[in-house]
C-alpha cells in the first residue's frame, strides 16, 4: 500500500470498516440521549444514513476512482439522511467529496484540506450552529489536520492522530454544552462522527471489522417484507419489478409515460441532484421496462418476482403500492394545477387522522424514534399535486431533512419548523387560502409560539436534572428542553405538569393518548382536568403515538 496518497480502492476499504464499526457501536451511541427518554436514535440514524451511503460506494465500477468513490459516498448519505445527525453526517460527506473534486489520489495535505471542506460545509447546513456537538467534532478534527498534516510523511500515523483529536474533540463537549454536563454525556453525533473515523482508520491499518451491514434492527427500520401468500393466477400482471437507476436524468414525467403502458402499480421516485430514480410497477414485460431505464444510467438492486408465488423483501412497501393503485384510479380526478399541498410527519394512526381531518395531502410515517429520510420526504413531494408545497416536520430531528429534501427538489417547497404535533397542528390551523405562500409561511411560522407541547413517558436511567432526582423507571414530564415533574403514576405526573404549564392565557388543552394507555385511565385524567380547570376546554384525542403516554397541547 502506498502510505503517501489514498486512491478509490483504499477509500472504498476505509468507508467499508468505518460503516460497519459505527453499525456495531451503534447502540453505545443511542444510550447517549441528553434526556432518560426512551426515544435515543442517533445511532441508529447516523447507521441508516452510513449504509445508504455505502451501498451506493460498493457499486462503483471504477473503484480506483477516488472522487467517483467520494461522490457515491455522498450521493448515497444525501438520500438516505436521516435526523439532524444524519443529515449533517450527509453534509460531511458532501464536503468531504467537494474537497476531493477532480482527484483520482489525494495526498495528505488534499485529505486534510477535504476534511476542512467536510466541516464547512456542516456548518453552512445549519442555520444556528451549536458548539459541543458533530459539528465541533468535525471542526476541531479538520482543524488539526490541516494545522499538522506536515509533520506526517504516511497516511497511517495522519489518520491516528486525526482519530485521537476527534476523541479529545468528543470529550470536551460537555464543557461546551451544558446540558451534556448536567446530564453526564458526551455529544451521540459527535460520538458517532468519531466512531466513523475510527473505524476507517482500524480498516486502513488492517483490521478485520466484522460485516454489520446486514443488522436486523437497521432492516426492520428500512425495510418492510410482505408475503403475499398462496398462487394467484387471476392476476392481470404478473411480475413485481422494482430497480434503481443510477442517472443524471430528471423528467420524471417523461419516463413515467413510458413505462404506464407496460402495466400498474406504478410508482417513479428520485431524480433531482441525488442521481438516483427508484421504480416499482406490475408488469408481464419487466424485460422492456429494464430496456427502458438502461437508456438512462446505469442499473442496480433489480428484483423481478413472480407475484404469484412469493414472500418477498421489497424497496417498496404494500402500502405503497396500494395508494400507487389508488393513484392510478383516481388519475383523470386529479387536479394537477392545485395551488397548495401539505405534507405532515406523524405517528401513531389517531395523529394521522388529526392531519388528515385538517387538510394534509401527504402523511410521512415518522417521528421521535423512527426519523424519515430525506428520500422518505421527497416520495411525499413527488406525490402532492401542488403548486406550493408546505412540509410540517414535527420533530426538531426531522426539520433539517425536511430543508434537505427542499434543497434537492425543484418544487416550491416551504419548511414550517414544527417540533411537535401540536405546534404543526398550530401552524396548518393558521393557514389562510387567500393569502399567497410567503404570507403563510410567515403566519404558519408565528403561529408554532402560540401552543406550549409537553409530553409524558419513562425514564430509561437514573440521572439528576433541573435539581429533580429520577430513577430508571420513574415517569417524567417533559416540555421543550426541560424535564418539569417526575414521579412513580402516570396521572400523577401529568396533572403536575399540567399544572406547572398552565397560565392565564391558557384557554385550550389537548391531550394526546399514546398506544399504552387504557381508554378508563386516559378518561378519568379527562374528568380531573375539567374539574380542575372548568373555564378552558379540555379535549381528549386518540393519538396512538409509540413511547409517550400523553403528548399535551396547550394553547
Amino acid at each position: 500500500m502506498n502510505n503517501t496518497t489514498i486512491d478509490g480502492i483504499l477509500l472504498k476499504k476505509a468507508i467499508n470498516g468505518a460503516v460497519n464499526y459505527l453499525i456495531l457501536n451503534k447502540d453505545e451511541v443511542n444510550a447517549l440521549n441528553v434526556f432518560p427518554v426512551p426515544d435515543g436514535d442517533t445511532g441508529t440514524n447516523m447507521s441508516l444514513t452510513a449504509k445508504s451511503s455505502l451501498k451506493l460506494v460498493n457499486e462503483v465500477e471504477n473503484e480506483s476512482s477516488l472522487q467517483e468513490i467520494a461522490k457515491a459516498a455522498s450521493r448515497g448519505s444525501l438520500m438516505g439522511a436521516r435526523g439532524n445527525s444524519g443529515v449533517i453526517l450527509s453534509q460531511f460527506l458532501r464536503g468531504f467529496s467537494d474537497g476531493l473534486e477532480g482527484l483520482e489520489e489525494a495526498n495528505i495535505s488534499e485529505v486534510a484540506h477535504a476534511f476542512k471542506k467536510a466541516s464547512e460545509t456542516t456548518y453552512n447546513a445549519v442555520m444556528k450552529p451549536t458548539e459541543g456537538t458533530i459539528l465541533t467534532v468535525g471542526r476541531e478534527t479538520a482543524d488539526f489536520a490541516v494545522k499538522n498534516f506536515k509533520k506526517y510523511n504516511n497516511n497511517i500515523e495522519f489518520f491516528r492522530d486525526v482519530v485521537e483529536e476527534s476523541k479529545k474533540s468528543l470529550e470536551k463537549t460537555p464543557e461546551l454544552l451544558d446540558v451534556l454536563k448536567e446530564a453526564g454525556v458526551v455529544d451521540a453525533g459527535g460520538k458517532g462522527l468519531s466512531l466513523l473515523l475510527e473505524g476507517a482508520y482500524k480498516t486502513i491499518i488492517g483490521e478485520v471489522i466484522e460485516d454489520a451491514k446486514d443488522d436486523e434492527q437497521l432492516k426492520k427500520k428500512a425495510q418492510k417484507e410482505i408475503d403475499f401468500g398462496p398462487a394467484d393466477e387471476s392476476l392481470k400482471y404478473g411480475y413485481c419489478t422494482e430497480f434503481i437507476i443510477k442517472t443524471e436524468y430528471e423528467d420524471i414525467e417523461e419516463f413515467k409515460s413510458k413505462l404506464a403502458p407496460l402495466g400498474d402499480s406504478l410508482l417513479v421516485v428520485g431524480g433531482y441532484e441525488s442521481g438516483l430514480i427508484k421504480v416499482h410497477v406490475h408488469t408481464n414485460n419487466p424485460g422492456r421496462a429494464l430496456e427502458y431505464a438502461v437508456e438512462l444510467g446505469a442499473l442496480q438492486d433489480i428484483k423481478i418476482d413472480n407475484m404469484r408465488y412469493q414472500h418477498r423483501e421489497v424497496l417498496f412497501d404494500e402500502e405503497e403500492v396500494e395508494e400507487a393503485k389508488k393513484a392510478e384510479e383516481a388519475e383523470d380526478e386529479i387536479v394537477i394545477d392545485k395551488k397548495y399541498s401539505f405534507i405532515a410527519v406523524s405517528m401513531g394512526s389517531g395523529m394521522s387522522e388529526v392531519f388528515k381531518s385538517l387538510g394534509v395531502d401527504y402523511i410521512v410515517e415518522g417521528g421521535q424514534t423512527m426519523n424519515p429520510s430525506t428520500e422518505d420526504i421527497l416520495k411525499g413531494v413527488d406525490k402532492v399535486r401542488g403548486e406550493n408545497i408546505f412540509i410540517v416536520p414535527n420533530n426538531g430531528n426531522i426539520i433539517l431533512a425536511a430543508e434537505q429534501a427542499k434543497k434537492m427538489s425543484e418544487r416550491n417547497i416551504y419548511v414550517i419548523p414544527s417540533k411537535s404535533v401540536p405546534e404543526g397542528v398550530a401552524a396548518i390551523l393558521a393557514f389562510n387560502e387567500d393569502a399567497n405562500p410567503e404570507e403563510n409561511e410567515k403566519h404558519m411560522t408565528n403561529a408554532l409560539s402560540d401552543v406550549t407541547t409537553a409530553q409524558v413517558t419513562y425514564a430509561v436511567r437514573d440521572t439528576e436534572m433541573n435539581g429533580k432526582k429520577i430513577t430508571k423507571g420513574d415517569i417524567i414530564g417533559l416540555s421543550g428542553k426541560e424535564i418539569v415533574s417526575c414521579g412513580k403514576e402516570i396521572e400523577d405526573v401529568t396533572l403536575d405538569l399540567v399544572e406547572n404549564l398552565m397560565n392565564d392565557e391558557i384557554s385550550m388543552v389537548t391531550i394526546y393518548t399514546g398506544e399504552d394507555v387504557n381508554e378508563s385511565d386516559s378518561e378519568e385524567l379527562l374528568e380531573k382536568l375539567e374539574e380542575k380547570y372548568s373555564d378552558i376546554d379540555v379535549d381528549l384525542v386518540n393519538g396512538n403515538q409509540p413511547i409517550y403516554y400523553y403528548v399535551i397541547s396547550l394553547e
